[in-house]
């Protein structure tokens, strides 16, 4: 069968345009997601790294503060032998910390973190982290930072490298920090801030927060350029304005060095450390995802100073088949007829995405956000049907029958299986809302079941 032909029929098939009604009409949760638009590319992101500087109360020398987020899926996960509540799985991860100047090692830090989890679905999650911070105290200057996280259990490694350069934020220097992203620290007050903690990037279609620390909190204006990184080396200005500070913070930084299972990199202000933070609100929600140029410029009488870092507009909770352009094109077969298909998929990757947003972008119910609720919702259970319906003759559940149906129509609203001798295993999805029945068989016993028709 062609790859551009549906590998099954629904006998009470939708129009296009009764599912995307459809797709409307259910209730998606109100908080579900920031407004999204775009796709990313392709790759899981399990490790992230990043390097931010902070008030330090070391006079004349530079604080240098590094976070390290890893991933469940990065480890590989074995039966406790604790067997208490919520460890029935562990594992754990060493983070090896080196700041170099050259060739030479001037400092280094070890730390070594375990996760639990009770069920072995949650060793796969990708939205789940250990987090793992270390902190420096160095002389200014401009550094290297090499950080290798290494799986307790398996061969797997990861090594990052980054370069900051390190500025004292006392009252006998005046400068700008290495900015951070920052989110609300909703678990504490919303008054209060953490470190994002994925790698400098800033969020996606909701304002960014970004804290700039500097030496001391001046009467300056702020002029705010962000650059968009396009392919072949070329970039576009989107925003460039000079904004106001959304609040100053005398001290603040990570409350303590957090290593394990904690909620965020949580941020305080502290009495001790000299220099201050200033919190810039940027009203970047309009972006799509993808690299950018950050530029921060400060002026103040007599005084004027500048910094500039490599970023990225992130969706953290961007569905994984959206990661492959290819892929996600090919779970669209249901709902495009063989004359799209094909069109969809010629071409290179630059033009199949162009063609695959322009699709999305006419269904768009909310054309004024940069969220796509009906694209999301698709491939949300895209990533459901992958996971639930997998079998050993096809590894990508969405492209069999149970998947199909589950993209189209979602849960069942109630199932039934029927285990008979001598005859093949049935399932049966009932929709009462929807007035539908879908009728699955399993005619070689293999798990591969088919859509029944009459």
């Amino acid at each position: 069968m062609s790859d551009s032909q549906p590998e099954c029929t629904i006998k009470h098939p939708l129009s296009i345009i009764s599912l995307f009604l459809l797709l409307l009409a259910m209730a998606w949760p109100a908080d579900a997601q920031r407004r999204a638009r775009s796709t990313a590319p392709g790759g899981r992101d399990q490790v992230f790294v990043e390097a931010a500087q902070f008030p330090s109360d070391s006079t004349g020398r530079a604080r240098i503060d590094v976070f390290t987020r890893v991933a469940y899926d990065f480890m590989v996960f074995e039966r406790s032998e604790t067997m208490q509540r919520d460890s029935v799985f562990s594992g754990g991860i060493e983070v090896s910390t080196h700041i170099r100047q050259g060739e030479q090692t001037l400092i280094a830090e070890h730390s070594s973190a375990e996760a639990f989890t009770h069920d072995y679905e949650s060793t796969g999650l990708r939205d789940r982290y250990l987090l793992v911070h270390h902190v420096f105290h160095v002389s200014p200057g401009t550094y290297e930072i090499l950080s290798t996280v290494s799986d307790r259990v398996s061969t797997r490694r990861h090594g990052e490298q980054l370069r900051i350069k390190a500025v004292p934020l006392d009252s006998l220097s005046w400068g700008l920090g290495r900015p951070v992203s920052l989110t609300h620290d909703t678990q504490n007050a919303r008054d209060r801030f953490a470190v994002l903690g994925f790698q400098g990037a800033l969020p996606f279609a909701e304002p960014a927060l970004v804290g700039i620390p500097v030496s001391e909190g001046l009467d300056a204006d702020w002029h705010v350029r962000l650059r968009r990184m396009l392919p072949d080396e070329e970039e576009e200005t989107v925003f460039d304005d000079t904004v106001q500070p959304a609040a100053l913070l005398s001290g603040l930084r990570p409350v303590a060095s957090a290593g394990g299972e904690v909620e965020n990199f949580a941020l305080s202000t502290v009495d001790a450390a000299a220099g201050d933070v200033v919190i810039l609100e940027l009203p970047f929600a309009g972006f799509e995802i993808g690299p950018y140029i950050l530029d921060l410029r400060i002026h103040a009488p007599g005084r004027s100073d500048s910094v500039s870092f490599r970023t990225r507009i992130y969706w953290r909770d961007m569905p994984l088949s959206l990661r492959n352009i290819e892929f996600a094109i090919r779970a669209m077969r249901y709902i495009l007829t063989r004359e799209e298909f094909e069109e969809m998929l010629s071409g290179d990757r630059r033009e199949m995405r162009e063609r695959f947003r322009a699709f999305w972008d006419a269904k768009d119910a909310t054309p004024e956000t940069e969220y796509n609720e009906m694209m999301t919702e698709y491939f949300r259970r895209v990533d459901e049907a992958n996971r639930k319906f997998q079998t050993l003759y096809e590894r990508m559940g969405a492209l069999t029958d149970r998947g199909k149906v589950y993209i189209l129509f979602g849960p069942p609203e109630e199932t039934q299986r029927t285990l008979n001798v001598d005859e093949p295993t049935r399932e049966t999805w009932y929709y009462p809302s929807l007035n539908k029945t879908f009728q699955f068989i399993d005619r070689a016993g293999n798990g591969n079941f088919k859509l029944y028709e009459e």
